[in-house]
């Protein structure tokens, strides 16, 4: 995966295969070099806390395209790349909403980066569902 895209060559299929290798490799166990002096037997080696997967990240995911996140989410805005963009996001963002609940990742880093990369807990200055009451005057000597 550390081949890099030139950014004039970057089509929407080389972008969707290069997004969909990069998350079948994050799939891929990842084995431990302890792994060759393990005495265990081939079914306990499963269940062994050093075969594990590589985790989904947008860093990772910008390094196996080749591009920067900038670049990246500058894609966003991009017709012809826009939902493959969004979809890798998504998925990305339940992975880590996933292990987060799960304990699989703590809690505040997941939020940390949730809130950098994802826009969680970002305030939105609309009005849209802020909400006014007006007392009349009557209501105000039990206010207060």
């Amino acid at each position: 995966m550390s081949k890099t895209i030139d950014k004039d060559k970057l089509t929407p299929t080389a972008f969707a295969r290069r997004v969909t290798a990069y998350f079948r490799e994050c799939d891929s166990e990842i084995v431990s070099p302890a792994c060759a002096s393990c005495t265990k037997d081939e079914a306990s080696c499963a269940l062994c806390p050093k075969r594990r997967t590589k985790p989904y990240t947008l860093s990772g995911l910008c390094l196996a395209l080749g591009i920067t996140k900038r670049q990246f989410k500058a894609l966003k805005a991009n017709k012809c790349f826009c939902n493959d963009v969004e979809m890798a996001l998504l998925k990305i963002e339940a992975y880590i909403e996933e292990n987060s609940i799960s304990g699989g990742i703590n809690g505040a880093l997941a939020t940390a980066i949730l809130k950098e990369n994802f826009g969680w807990g970002a305030k939105d200055d609309s009005e849209e569902g802020k909400i006014e009451i007006s007392l009349s005057g009557e209501a105000d000597k039990y206010a207060g």
